[in-house]
């Protein structure tokens, strides 16, 4: 083979074998700004749900600890469990007014103190019945919270 001819075939070959590796460096350069758009949208995305997740943040430390107090305050838990301790100490005052009247004029009393009817004799029972009713409460409000984990703000 003539060299004229080799060198017009290397001539060919490089050229073709250029425009190889320039159809397939636009093929890479075009999968790679695909790639980049995409992950562009996946951060798109993580930068929405982190300012959704720092609004939650905000409004459980603000307005959801406020409500849940509220809550917990007005429910009927905690208003059962602080009228029968109320109710077990007033108890407990009358039964001493009660005994401190009584002993006073003792003398002149028939009627055993122990038989005097105004004194409730469980009262004390009632009492520790009562505080340990209210340090045993549960909320149906908190115990509830973990049922809205994957929930959005909304929905809480």
């Amino acid at each position: 083979m003539p060299v004229w001819l080799m060198s017009e075939c290397l001539q060919d070959a490089h050229k073709t074998g250029e425009a190889d590796l320039r159809a397939h460096m636009e093929e890479m350069k075009g999968h790679h700004i695909a790639e980049i758009e995409e992950l562009k949208l996946e951060n798109a995305d993580f930068a929405k749900r982190l300012e959704d997740l720092y609004a939650t943040k905000v409004w459980l430390l603000t307005e959801g600890s406020r409500l849940l107090a509220k809550i917990i305050h007005k429910g009927p838990e905690m208003t059962q469990a602080v009228a029968a301790v109320n109710n077990a100490m007033s108890a407990i005052g009358v039964n001493s007014r009660v005994h401190g009247g009584y002993l006073h004029p003792l003398k002149k009393k028939k009627t055993p103190y122990g038989e005097v009817p105004l004194i409730n004799w469980n009262a004390e029972a009632e009492l520790n019945t009562a505080i340990a009713c209210f340090d045993s409460l549960s909320f149906p409000v908190v115990s509830n919270l973990s049922n809205f984990v994957d929930e959005p703000l909304s929905k809480i």
